[in-house]
């Protein structure tokens, strides 16, 4: 694979107050519960020109009443979303698929109140990824991911880099949403692999600098831990497991040169298979194309000041229908919530 092309910006422009005097309170002592939500397509009502047909004023099927509808339940689904079973609202709710800092904000005020959004900086794709949080950021930056050599051409995604303080301790969280398979899976796994391997480049860097780190990679990734296997081997996925088998321990480069040597190869752990569960529905299959994977650290210890506790991917009861499937989004009605579930974790503080 050609070199990735990306853009690195300052960050301090990304980070604003949500709600400058309200003091959340932490879903758990002496731990913290994060959640990553697909929201499918939250836009505002206001017609900037990069709305989805169902979502223009000046169609006459999108007004600030609905988007207010909306919002409230989203903020429900989120604030009902488990951790382990019956849990805490987050303190950290990675999402996907909002417009601008606008609708973050808004959602954060829906949600409670959380004091610091991170939104990601305009760009030519319409939707991105956002940080609601209680803890406060200290940095934020943005990496710009482009398409690889010879693919098609596709709007550029921003990969958010947050390190939040919470209470002192260090916690980093890359937040993002690789491209989806609309264009056929195999077309379009090149950008996905692209998109991933900046994101392992980040992550490996700021864990080789500090192997106590905490780091989380949160969002989208729009391929289940076992694609590689779904795809019968067929060609490299962007999340396969070292030995290009099943395990929990999975890279994020798609090069298979590099997963079949074995050792020396970058791993993150990741949590679906000891919860069960699924976070989307495609064809009437069950999909975990939503993930938050876990930096070796916060598995094995290694003097972290954080350790992982669970996962869980258990949906509110009201936001899914019968069978289990997601309940998406209805302009039409104005009722429904997406068609991802939330998904979340908790760690504990360890000193």
């Amino acid at each position: 694979m050609k070199a990735r092309r990306c853009i690195l910006l300052v960050s301090l422009p990304l980070i604003t107050m949500a709600c400058a005097r309200c003091a959340m309170n932490p879903a758990v002592p002496n731990g913290i519960v994060l959640m990553s939500y697909n929201l499918q397509t939250l836009f505002d009502p206001v017609d900037q020109g990069g709305e989805y047909p169902e979502f223009k004023v000046a169609g006459g099927s999108w007004d600030e009443k609905l988007y207010r509808t909306r919002l409230s339940a989203l903020a429900a689904a989120m604030l009902a979303g488990g951790v382990c079973a019956a849990g805490p609202a987050p303190d950290v709710i990675v999402v996907q698929e909002a417009e601008n800092g606008r609708v973050l904000r808004d959602l954060a005020s829906a949600a409670g109140g959380y004091p610091y959004v991170v939104a990601s900086p305009d760009e030519d794709s319409s939707l991105a990824c956002g940080i609601l949080s209680r803890w406060p950021p200290v940095s934020a930056k943005a990496h710009r991911a482009r398409s690889p050599d010879g693919s098609p051409p596709s709007a550029a995604r921003y990969i958010l880099e947050v390190e939040l303080d919470v209470d002192g301790r260090r916690l980093v969280i890359l937040a993002v949403h690789l491209k989806s398979k609309l264009g056929g899976a195999a077309e379009t796994e090149p950008e996905r692999r692209a998109a991933a391997a900046l994101v392992r480049d980040i992550a490996r860097s700021k864990t080789a600098a500090d192997p106590s780190l905490a780091l989380l990679v949160m969002g989208d990734f729009n391929e289940n831990p076992d694609e590689f296997q779904r795809v019968g081997g067929s060609y490299p996925t962007a999340m396969m497991a070292p030995d290009a088998g099943d395990g929990q321990w999975l890279t994020i480069d798609g090069d298979r040169s590099s997963v079949s040597q074995g050792g020396g190869v970058f791993a993150l752990f990741s949590p679906w298979d000891e919860a069960g569960g699924y976070s989307y529905r495609f064809q009437g299959e069950t999909e975990r194309i939503d993930h938050i994977l876990l930096s070796p650290s916060l598995v094995s210890g290694a003097g972290c000041p954080f350790s992982f506790d669970c996962f869980s991917a258990a949906p509110p009861e009201f936001a899914v229908d019968g069978q289990g499937t997601p309940i998406r989004w209805n302009t039409g009605t104005g009722s429904g919530y997406s068609d991802h579930l939330p998904i979340s974790a908790r760690l504990s503080m360890t000193h």
